[in-house]
């Protein structure tokens, strides 16, 4: 294994003997605070070591710099400020060339190879997230310049990893073990924001006792709530559709997930399971819907119309593959066509369903999308 892809125990090392790091999250889009660089700042600042967080290279008389990473396509973001870094300490003579610069998060998980290919050697790549940084609640106190509603938001993890391997997902190659995180209530209790964003992978595969002492201690604690990642509809049971539905929630906070048509069955039963427990569906609740996978067209708007029935805001995802460097939306699953994907997203996104007799057909009739006689071939086609 190549020595620039460091381990827990060394990511660790890196960061005790440390005095004065650099925390850089690339300027890509985001809505939320980078939770990795958070916690790593708790923890710095626990050593006694100073913190600063930038969007991008700044000077300063820094021993270590953290670089974040989310999504591939965001790659020639982070491997610019990466160069930017090398090159201005390279170019200053006040400045130690040789700085180390740790690089996390998803897209240096999933590619660790293409970010040591494009960088130099003071690039270092730590992969997948450490169980020790995890246990440091995150540090509120720095400016991270989020703006909008989710300015005062917190981030939870009651649980790590995914049971599931689906192929689509990169959760389960960044988070190989699940576990039930210890430090989940400590965020709960200590962390003075009213809503709380659940962002486990897979809340239902733990236990029922997991499951209802965290839902009680969100309630006891009056956090409103956005299940940021959707539910596994086949997790759903009398038991705890009961205690989800005792919770507050955000606008469209609750999230279930009708990615397969393999789950057709299940998420209808959820539904139901959900709706008879009290939970208000509409207006509450988005389903997420992937498409262009290995999906055909009338799977992924037989899956959409299901959503609607229960009132859950339909949430159209669009497959890219996990390794994707680029923002070019070019990927075009066997049964798809360019011109369908963009009348299927614009269809989602404009809330067409609500208009004319509610059909794709009939939004079609207004739309200035125009399909050719290939495209409705492939809309049409069953197996």
């Amino acid at each position: 294994m190549d020595n620039r892809i460091i381990s827990e125990n060394r990511l660790i090392k890196m960061l005790k003997k440390s005095k004065n790091i650099l925390l850089i999250e690339p300027p890509y889009r985001r809505s939320y605070i980078p939770l990795g660089l958070a916690k790593i700042s708790t923890f710095a600042k626990s050593h006694g070591a100073k913190v600063t967080y930038s969007r991008g290279f700044i000077t300063g008389d820094f021993d270590l710099i953290c670089v974040a990473t989310m999504f591939t396509n965001d790659s020639d973001k982070v491997l610019k400020v990466i160069n930017e870094c090398q090159n201005n300490l390279a170019m200053n003579i006040f400045s130690n060339p040789h700085i180390p610069i740790i690089v996390g998060g998803i897209y240096a998980s999933i590619m660790a190879r293409h970010v040591l290919e494009n960088t130099k050697k003071n690039t270092y790549v730590f992969t997948g997230h450490s169980k020790i940084l995890d246990c440091f609640l995150p540090d509120y106190n720095l400016d991270y310049g989020i703006t909008g509603y989710f300015n005062n938001v917190m981030t939870l993890f009651t649980t790590r990893g995914c049971v599931n391997k689906c192929t689509y997902c990169m959760v389960w190659r960044m988070e190989q073990e699940y576990y039930i995180c210890p430090n989940w209530k400590k965020n709960i209790e200590n962390i003075d924001r009213e809503v709380c964003m659940v962002s486990d992978n897979s809340f239902l595969s733990a236990s029922d006792e997991h499951i209802e002492n965290v839902i009680n201690c969100l309630n006891k604690n009056n956090k409103k709530v956005i299940f940021n990642n959707g539910m596994n509809c086949r997790g759903v049971n009398d038991r705890n559709a009961a205690l989800l539905a005792s919770l507050k929630y955000t606008k469209q906070g609750f999230r279930i997930g009708f990615d397969r048509l393999e789950d057709d069955g299940y998420y209808q039963r959820a539904m139901e399971k959900l709706q008879k427990a009290g939970l208000k569906l509409k207006g509450n609740s988005y389903t997420y819907i992937l498409f262009n996978f290995e999906d055909t067209p009338q799977e992924a708007y037989y899956r959409a119309t299901e959503a609607w029935k229960f009132k859950s805001n339909p949430y159209l995802m669009r497959y890219r593959p996990l390794n994707q460097t680029h923002k070019k939306l070019d990927y075009i699953g066997k049964y798809w066509t360019k011109n369908l994907i963009r009348a299927f997203s614009y269809y989602g996104t404009t809330y067409g369903y609500n208009r004319g007799d509610k059909t794709f057909e009939g939004w079609m009739k207004s739309s200035d999308i125009k399909l050719t006689t290939e495209d409705w071939e492939k809309w049409n086609y069953r197996r």
